[in-house]
């Protein structure tokens, strides 16, 4: 997986300029809506171009509805159900990796733990080959976002069977001046899991006191185009 990741969300996007030894692409595929025990996907629906060979991280978005009345269950059929909708994004065009972005609040923590053990186990089976034959099972990087707070709060997460916790360090709301004065005072991540990359916005940029040498995912609230290469080569 290349160090220089771009995300490209639910939009046309042309990234074919975006050299595949240099970026991967964590784009979009699918969002899941949770609302008592429905699970409706809502498949990406916009044209990705990128660069031939390009890595891509198939990124499954959850949205719950945060009503009390219409929280979900998390039970064992509908963490299936998820998940087995998840390990279909393997099945699109040169996908090698997934991406969860899921903002859990406290209540939906113990159905996020529940998802991701079942997400790599099922990710570990082997899958069907073309011709309908059984292959054995390459491993398959299983990745998640992670709220910039979760970082340095109760390492509530820390057990997730998870390559990577990806801290995006961008539109963090009420808590953005306690995170940048936290990174500013030279203090990493308390969660080991988040201290591999970082998630930025090309249009709010680095926070001082990040820590060189990480993996970067680089989000834009516009779509990307050839000129933004010179902005990230700044990064």
């Amino acid at each position: 997986m290349p160090n220089k990741i771009i995300w490209a969300w639910e939009r046309p996007e042309d990234l074919r300029a975006f050299e595949a030894k240099e970026f991967a692409v964590a784009f979009l595929a699918q969002t899941i809506f949770l609302k008592n025990n429905d699970v409706t996907p809502k498949l990406r629906r916009q044209p990705l171009e990128v660069a031939p060979g390009a890595y891509l991280i198939a990124v499954t978005r959850i949205e719950t509805d945060k009503d009390g009345a219409n929280r979900p269950t998390f039970d064992k059929d509908m963490i299936e159900r998820i998940a087995s909708l998840v390990r279909g994004t393997l099945d699109l065009p040169n996908v090698r990796a997934i991406q969860i972005d899921f903002d859990a609040v406290v209540s939906e923590r113990q159905g996020y733990r529940k998802l991701m053990l079942e997400l790599r186990r099922v990710l570990s089976e082997p899958r069907a080959s073309g011709d309908g034959t059984k292959t054995s099972q390459e491993y398959i990087p299983l990745t998640m976002t992670s709220l910039a707070s979760w970082c340095t709060g109760d390492a509530w997460f820390n057990d997730f069977p998870v390559d990577e916790a990806v801290p995006m360090v961008f539109q963090m709301g009420a808590d953005s001046d306690k995170i940048k004065t936290y990174l500013r005072n030279g203090n990493d991540w308390m969660e080991p899991l988040c201290r591999g990359s970082y998630g930025i916005s090309l249009d709010e940029g680095k926070i001082e006191g990040m820590k060189d040498g990480r993996r970067m995912y680089y989000f834009k609230n516009t779509p990307w185009n050839a000129t933004d290469l010179t902005v990230l080569n700044t990064q």
